[in-house]
């Protein structure tokens, strides 16, 4: 317990009547990051400095640990996002404010350091505060309840030059647990300010330290009196919604009371704790209830969950036979792959920063919604049917394919899918195919059968490897259950192979691929997304998901040197994740790399 905390609690308890401020309960921590950016080099502003100062001072007063920084430099956002994270904990409050220039780049939200060397829309990621970034961290920490406030809305210099010059900032999906509140509404701008303050933080500092006041009345309140002093000019926007309600001061109907208050609220934050997770597929979440909770009212049910998501017994298997029941499975010709229709819907695509394996060319994470059922092949491509569309079209790829020879990748000139360097039969998946070959085929079938077929895209891919989860495989987050679910590089592959990498700590009685279907399935009925071989996709390979169509349709450029694969083959952990994402020229060829098809369902 800090010095600030210890004095304010001994003085309630000494001096009758004392209020406590609702962040001094026992079952609750508020962490706050404030940055305020002012002295930009070729435009600087008035006041987020002082919006800053003041709005840290307020939020120490009210029981707030604080994160703050004045005039932020690009050098310096690492760090300050490391240690934000490091303070927030599973159940926290978590708050982040900003002051200073903002601007939006294809959709996504950013804001500019003071030595921001932006002269395209390309600089600006790199010189920013990613706010999806700040967002995604919160979300990771498992806090109970997230706030946002951006007084980032001024007019802004750096959109001049760049081609998609929308002012203001770009409304947010806020994830569930979340209020963002804007100092204008999106697309708008709104003034510095002549006074002490921006208008929006004059206002906002008034009603933050009103007693009794739930946060939603106060943004109103916050909204009614920005709008009444621009005449009408600017207007504040929110975005999400919470559980519950909470108070920057006391409880309702005034300011507290110390002696009854925070047991009630202790007892009311666990239930609503437990609210949030009961229906998670994440062990973590469970885990995080216990060790906030040891006594918890729930603790038998918590540790019933961590057993069973450590088992793989009712998060992962469970929902894979359901969906292998209840899969509408169709073929269109007898040397057809069997396809499975695959629900419209929407996903988070990426990994979450924390992932581990995970890589910036991940990220930001973003909605994709598709808003049409497909029909996804149940297996990827075997070598048998390959071989019926080889003998069938008369085509020849058979040049030469990478294998690992040694300690290294070698590009054999005889070696092709039909002696890939290891045993197959008809129903393994056919390798050593590059992504011409992979899109000769899938012209084959649709000519044959009539129908669209064609590769998936890389977040159709996604969005079927998930299967409906949100963790890193579609098993959960432990790697070393992979071995139920993928063929994958295992003890036995390490034994004889002497591949470079990381091993997982299971084995699945394959060295090379496995025939299809050997695993079980995901929730969707699918088989070896993750695992056995890695899978062409459509796309043309991008740097990371800045400006990625969030409609599940490919990335594709006139210039286009290489093509995205996905699914990570039979590799280590760190590779064998739906998120994961590599690439090479279309011409490229690889013992560890095949493909799966799609057409629209009918």
């Amino acid at each position: 317990m800090n010095t600030l905390r210890w004095l304010i609690l001994t003085c309630c308890t000494l001096i009758a009547g004392c209020a406590l401020p609702a962040s001094l309960s026992a079952a609750e921590q508020r962490v706050a990051l404030v940055v305020g950016n002012s002295a930009y080099r070729s435009s600087p502003l008035r006041n987020p400095g002082n919006d800053a100062r003041a709005i840290a001072a307020k939020l120490r007063k009210l029981g707030f640990a604080v994160i703050e920084r004045e005039n932020l430099q690009t050098r310096q956002i690492a760090p300050m996002l490391r240690e934000f994270r490091s303070r927030l904990r599973a159940g926290d409050v978590a708050l982040f404010f900003y002051a200073g220039h903002g601007l939006q780049v294809r959709g996504i939200n950013y804001l500019p350091t003071v030595d921001a060397d932006i002269t395209s829309e390309d600089d600006v990621p790199l010189n920013s505060i990613n706010v999806s970034q700040v967002l995604e961290i919160m979300e990771e920490a498992k806090t109970r309840l997230n706030l946002m406030f951006l007084d980032a809305c001024r007019n802004n210099p750096f959109t001049r030059r760049f081609r998609s010059a929308a002012g203001g900032l770009a409304r947010v999906d806020a994830p569930s647990g979340t209020l963002i509140s804007f100092a204008t509404r999106p697309g708008s701008v709104a003034a510095d300010g002549d006074g002490e303050h921006g208008l929006y933080t004059y206002h906002l500092l008034r009603q933050i330290e009103v007693a009794g006041q739930p946060i939603e009345q106060s943004l109103k309140r916050v909204v009614a009196g920005v709008r009444k002093d621009s005449g009408g000019q600017q207007e504040p926007w929110m975005e999400g919604s919470i559980d519950g309600d909470f108070f920057f001061v006391g409880t309702p109907g005034g300011a507290g009371a110390a002696d009854s208050g925070a047991g009630q609220s202790a007892a009311g934050f666990e239930i609503s704790f437990w609210d949030s997770i009961k229906n998670s597929d994440s062990v973590d979440d469970f885990r995080a209830y216990l060790e906030k909770f040891p006594q918890g009212q729930f603790r038998p049910l918590a540790e019933g969950r961590v057993r069973r998501l450590t088992q793989a017994a009712a998060s992962s298997s469970a929902p894979a036979a359901a969906g292998e029941r209840a899969a509408a499975t169709l073929r269109d010709c007898a040397d057809c792959p069997e396809l499975v229709l695959v629900p419209a819907g929407s996903f988070l695509m990426g990994a979450p920063t924390r992932e581990a394996g995970s890589g910036d060319n991940e990220r930001p994470r973003h909605t994709v919604t598709l808003a049409r059922p497909l029909a996804v092949g149940r297996f990827e491509i075997t070598r048998g049917e390959y071989a019926a569309f080889v003998q069938a079209s008369g085509y020849r790829g058979e040049a030469a394919c990478h294998v690992w020879v040694g300690n290294e990748w070698v590009n054999q000139v005889g070696r092709s899918w039909r002696d890939p360097g290891f045993r197959q039969t008809d129903d393994h998946p056919v390798v050593c195919v590059n992504w011409h070959d992979a899109r000769a085929y899938v012209a084959w079938l649709a000519m044959k059968t009539g129908k669209a077929y064609r590769l998936l895209s890389e977040s159709e891919w996604e969005y079927a490897a998930r299967g409906g989860t949100r963790t890193s495989r579609y098993w959960g987050d432990d790697p070393a259950l992979a071995c139920e679910y993928a063929n994958v590089h295992d003890g036995d592959a390490q034994e004889q192979r002497r591949f470079n990498w990381e091993a997982h700590d299971c084995r699945d009685g394959f060295v090379e691929t496995a025939p299809v279907g050997r695993f079980k399935a995901n929730a969707f009925a699918l088989h070896d997304l993750l695992g056995n071989v890695w899978e062409w996709v459509q796309d043309c390979q991008s740097v990371n998901y800045i400006g990625a169509p969030g409609d599940g349709s490919p990335r594709e450029h006139d210039n286009c040197p290489q093509r995205v694969y996905r699914g990570g083959g039979w590799s280590g952990p760190a590779s064998v994740r739906a998120a994961v994402r590599n690439s090479n020229a279309a011409g490229y060829r690889s013992q560890l790399l095949g493909f799966r098809v799609v057409r629209p369902a009918p």
